[in-house]
């Protein structure tokens, strides 16, 4: 019998990498980058100037963001196999919310710094005090802020579909999908806070129920794989189906 264990393991794999390569990429690209995950931007500072001082980090933290976007994007393709068989639907939700439009943002956020950085560049090498390039890079660095809350309940809507699922299929302890529920709701919470700016401070503890709760579902995943039982009853299923 088929126990997918082979999408299990890649799933898990890969959640566990785009967790891994987006907290490396928050603690290498700096105090930047750290402004922006964390939902505290900058105040009165050089902008370009702090880019430029921080370039190389900066460009290390875009490519390891860009690398956490193609990690939880292919993670979709391995689990929407399974999660087909219990819901079309949810299954195209993952795949559109948590693949398509995530990644979309992951990716707009690499190009975003990496832009960032080349107008640090630029204005260090003219040695000219550039209103136009300060006020670009104000723009496009709260532009990213104003981004993420959005991203965030891009993703949020995408995780609900695969907490839903597993619940329901209990491919995965039920355990693991209530606490995926809780970290959804106190997630969503922090990113209507920031998207309001209501924000005081809180909305970064609130983000922090997430991190590892997905951490020990990937480890779950990769060690255990999916419930045998659970993906016999959704072959069943799927097979009765056909029937009719």
């Amino acid at each position: 019998m088929n126990t997918y264990r082979k999408n299990a393991v890649m799933t898990g794999v890969l959640y566990f990498l785009g967790t891994v390569f987006g907290v490396s990429g928050g603690l290498i690209g700096g105090e930047v980058l750290t402004s922006l995950i964390s939902g505290k931007p900058l105040v009165g500072v050089d902008m370009l100037s702090l880019v430029a001082a921080n370039a190389s980090r900066l460009t290390w933290g875009a490519f390891l963001t860009f690398i956490m976007g193609i990690s939880l994007v292919a993670m979709t393709v391995f689990l929407y196999p399974v999660m087909r068989k219990a819901s079309k639907e949810l299954a195209m939700g993952m795949v559109l919310f948590r693949g398509a439009l995530e990644g979309i943002f992951y990716f707009s956020s690499a190009l975003i710094i990496l832009t960032l950085v080349a107008l640090g560049n630029n204005y260090i090498a003219s040695g000219a005090d550039s209103v136009v390039l300060q006020s670009i890079s104000n723009v496009l660095y709260q532009f990213e802020n104003l981004k993420a809350p959005v991203s965030s309940i891009i993703f949020l809507i995408g995780a609900t579909c695969i907490y839903l699922t597993f619940y329901r299929t209990r491919l995965i302890p039920r355990w693991l999908s209530v606490w995926g529920f809780i970290a959804v709701v106190t997630s969503m919470t922090a990113a209507l806070l920031k998207f309001f700016h209501m924000d005081t401070g809180v909305g970064f503890y609130l983000e922090m129920v997430m991190f590892p709760q997905e951490l020990v579902m990937a480890v779950w995943l990769i060690v255990k794989g999916f419930n045998p039982s659970a993906i016999a009853a959704l072959s069943a299923k799927k097979g009765l189906n056909d029937l009719q």
